[in-house]
């Protein structure tokens, strides 16, 4: 994945250079191929941001769980949507 993949989606259109680095190093491993597999990748990428003081809005996050999505089964794209549905509720 390379910047202009970034810097041509409006969510991203003022991202700080270290972010984009983070986001791009991030992106650019193997995507996840279940469910399973991206809660943990997700669990990974926030754990990881944070430790860089590095937070990303609910556009940039959006974006960003789309784009994983796209390599999983119409299954395991519904429990995603499930899964982050419930943790929006708690947060809530």
């Amino acid at each position: 994945m390379d910047q202009n993949f970034f810097s041509q989606n409006p969510a991203f259109q003022n991202i700080s250079p270290e972010k984009l680095a983070f986001l791009m190093n991030f992106m650019n491993q193997e995507k996840p191929s279940s469910s399973r597999d991206m809660m943990t990748f997700l669990m990974t990428f926030t754990t990881k941001a944070r430790r860089q003081n590095i937070s990303f809005t609910t556009d940039e996050t959006d974006f960003i769980i789309q784009h994983l999505k796209q390599n999983l089964s119409q299954a395991d794209q519904q429990r995603v949507d499930q899964v982050l549905r419930l943790l929006k509720r708690k947060s809530s």
